[in-house]
């Protein structure tokens, strides 16, 4: 069987264009071999100096393959641009190997050796160079083999009705500490447990008869289970999972365990490794479970390919869910940016990715962004410290009044201000002309930027140690456990200060007597811990309910296809059943109809469509306006009482909300009801007599029913007051540690 397939070749765009065609040097069915002259062509030079006359010249182009040369795409007079060039094939081989598959310098279909270079330049290496496989060291194929491949796994993906998902580990699925804090926590729980376990046999041995001579000298029963109190944080710790690194997963590959390591201070991790606390993300079993049956799996972490083995046999430990599917900062090529490209370099319309931040994608369209998990308060992420920290989604500038939307600052930074959203290209080129060959003459330029590359990237992973070492030494968690134990002990003193005092106002009471004055409690002697860690994140919920979706508009957009389509499957004609779309379209419905005015969210000497909540706006579906027109529907205002919130106000039939509910819209993909989001009505300035004489003027209630009933100003304001033009409560933090009683983050979840 003749296993020869076609490999057309294009002339090198290095030649001298425009070429004329003199002689064609191979006929057709003959052999050639790399060297081998296929044509002769001339060109016209114009020489340098004070009066240049043109010359003509002449060159000769050799096969860079050996094959059969099948036929000639030009005929001997032919004039070449070099637009044509590169547009149009000039010759066709048969090859009897491509070479699409090569592993560790060899061809895997032929075993030849592809690391040879010759004096065209050209290398077979080059021909497959794409690495679509989760290992480092995994075979490298071409781009037609790519495209097999793919196709193949989108046929079996569409038959199993399943689409591709890449899963973020750390703040997506997990939350993970080396302070060792944790691991006394979760001891002390352990311990309090099993000391609690043995308590019925020791209640019975307790109601035995004792002997007259024993000495009762121990202290009290209901004494020891006051004084035995469980750590707060065990409940929520209960889930975490452990495990150690050793020294040699830390550092770039090259270094690790090298003999240099330990010399510096703050070296810990690099001479002894560490243990690792894993927390994983509340719903994360179902999670799995549930997504599995709709997506096939993959791991992308910025966290080292140890590390993420250890969590992934810490989630998935019969490997049923990622299946080995696993790629990490060892093998993906960047510490600072995640690429599609690495896993499927030419077709992503059947990929999803879910990730808590958006800037290291580029705000893919694959992407469904996830609210960072944040269960260790203040930990971040620890395989990424070298990333740069999320911006604030709009800029600090200074403002006389406190706004609501600074509570929420930290879920603001969860948005991400990254870059414009753009989509990856998939375009690898068609062509393995010997102009896109790596000549010998450009390899040291590729050497010294090769090696500021390795020292950037070991610059970075000691930056990502050394916050590692911090977290070792410093015990950032059991510091916030002292001070939120110190705040309550302080508010518990505050409040018994307030009985002595409101108890001694009523024994000085003339009308007090003994039975009604009320005693103080006792201050108390011992203060119950507070749990700093809680179990209340419910993220996965929605990110299951846009996964769902996504699967459910795709497969429906596929059922719809049309007869053309459904013969040609996955071909690469415009379809609706394409994720890059029906994500950007899922995202647009957010603000869908809205038309929005900022109001002192983006600075003035700033242009406003080249800020970040500008485009992000823009992204979610919404119209942005810088003038009060009568399409506005809604005012985004960090503080009251601007020119554009008191106009708007008075035209009336505009919503004018809190910074928050655009955040938190963004945040959750789901536009939130604007009601907890409104800026209250300013005062009404109540009359003389009323400030006098209370309600009981007839000119107050006069007054106050021009616009509302006077008993809903006396209970919603209180003129004396000034909290009115202070920020009001949150009502919503749908970031990680979001209170379950918050309303509207249960109305989200349900």
């Amino acid at each position: 069987m003749d296993d020869s397939s076609p490999t057309e070749l294009y002339l090198p765009q290095s030649l001298s264009y425009p070429i004329k065609v003199l002689s064609l040097d191979a006929k057709p069915h003959t052999s050639v071999q790399r060297g081998t002259r296929l044509l002769s062509y001339s060109f016209v030079y114009l020489p340098q100096g004070p009066d240049p006359k043109p010359e003509t010249r002449f060159g000769t182009w050799d096969s860079a393959i050996e094959g059969s040369l099948s036929a000639w795409k030009i005929k001997q007079g032919d004039v070449v641009s070099q637009k044509k060039a590169r547009d149009r094939p000039v010759v066709v081989v048969l090859e009897p190997c491509k070479h699409g598959i090569q592993l560790s310098g060899l061809c895997v279909l032929c075993g030849k050796d592809m690391t040879n270079v010759d004096y065209t330049g050209f290398s077979d290496a080059s021909r497959a160079s794409i690495q679509m496989t989760h290992s480092a060291f995994g075979p490298t194929v071409s781009l037609e083999e790519a495209q097999r491949i793919e196709r193949e796994t989108a046929e079996h993906l569409l038959k199993s009705r399943k689409l591709s998902l890449i899963v973020d580990l750390d703040q997506t699925i997990v939350h993970a500490t080396v302070d060792p804090t944790v691991g006394e926590w979760i001891n002390d729980g352990e311990a309090w447990e099993a000391r609690h376990a043995n308590k019925p046999s020791a209640s019975a041995s307790a109601t035995t008869p004792r002997d007259s001579d024993d000495t009762d000298t121990d202290t009290p029963p209901r004494e020891q289970d006051d004084n035995d109190e469980c750590n707060p944080n065990w409940e929520a710790l209960k889930d975490v999972k452990r495990f150690r690194l050793g020294p040699e997963s830390f550092g770039p590959p090259s270094l690790r365990g090298a003999a240099h390591r330990g010399k510096g201070k703050n070296k810990m991790v690099e001479t002894e490794g560490c243990m690792y606390y894993i927390k994983p993300r509340p719903g994360w079993k179902e999670f799995l479970r549930e997504t599995a049956t709709k997506y096939e799996m993959h791991v992308y972490t910025m966290g080292t390919r140890a590390y993420a083995e250890e969590v992934c046999a810490a989630i998935d430990p019969d490997g049923n869910i990622f299946g080995g599917r696993l790629l990490s900062r060892d093998e993906s090529g960047s510490l600072t940016q995640k690429s599609l490209q690495r896993l499927f370099p030419c077709d992503t319309s059947m990929v999803v990715i879910i990730d808590d931040r958006a800037d290291v994608w580029e705000w893919s369209p694959n992407l469904l962004k996830v609210i960072p998990y944040d269960f260790f308060i203040g930990i971040g992420d620890i395989n990424s410290s070298f990333l740069p920290k999320v911006e604030p989604l709009t800029p600090t500038m200074p403002t006389p009044n406190p706004s609501p939307s600074t509570p929420h600052a930290a879920k603001a930074d969860s948005i991400n201000g990254s870059p414009v959203p753009s989509s990856p290209s998939t375009h690898l080129g068609a062509d393995i002309g010997i102009d896109s060959i790596t000549t010998p003459a450009t390899l040291p330029g590729i050497a010294g930027e090769a090696e500021t590359a390795d020292a950037e990237t070991t610059a970075m992973l000691t930056q990502n140690n050394a916050a590692l070492d911090a977290q070792l030494e410093e015990r950032p968690l059991a510091k916030k456990e002292k001070e939120l134990q110190a705040h309550e002990v302080e508010i518990l003193e505050h409040q018994h200060a307030e009985e002595v005092a409101a108890a001694a106002v009523e024994v000085a009471s003339p009308a007090a007597t003994a039975t009604n004055v009320k005693e103080p409690s006792p201050k108390p002697e011992k203060v119950h811990k507070k749990a700093l860690l809680k179990n209340d994140d419910y993220e996965l919920d929605r990110i299951g309910r846009l996964l769902s979706e996504v699967h459910s508009r795709f497969f429906g957009a596929y059922d719809a296809r049309s007869p053309e389509n459904a013969r040609r499957k996955t071909g690469p004609a415009s379809k609706a059943f394409d994720v890059t779309r029906i994500i950007p379209r899922l995202r647009s419905e957010v603000f869908e109809g809205v038309h929005i005015l900022f109001s002192s969210v983006i600075p003035l000497d700033t242009v406003p469509e080249t800020t970040e909540i500008w485009r992000m706006a823009h992204m979610f579906g919404a119209r942005v306006s810088t003038e009060l027109t009568s399409d506005i529907t809604h005012v985004v205002a960090a503080k009251r009482g601007t020119v554009k919130v008191d106009m708007a106000r008075k035209r009336g039939g505009i919503k004018i909300v809190w910074l928050a509910w655009f955040t938190d819209s963004i945040a959750l993909w789901r536009r939130q009801d604007e009601k907890p989001y409104l800026l209250d009505d300013p005062p009404m300035p109540a009359p003389a007599a009323a400030s006098a004489h209370g309600s009981s003027s007839p000119n107050a209630h006069t007054h106050a029913s021009d616009d509302q009933p006077s008993s809903d100003m006396d209970h919603d304001l209180d003129l004396d007051s000034d909290e009115w033009d202070q920020e009001p409560p949150p009502v919503l933090m749908p970031k990680t540690g979001a209170k379950k009683e918050t309303g509207c983050y249960e109305r989200e979840r349900r």
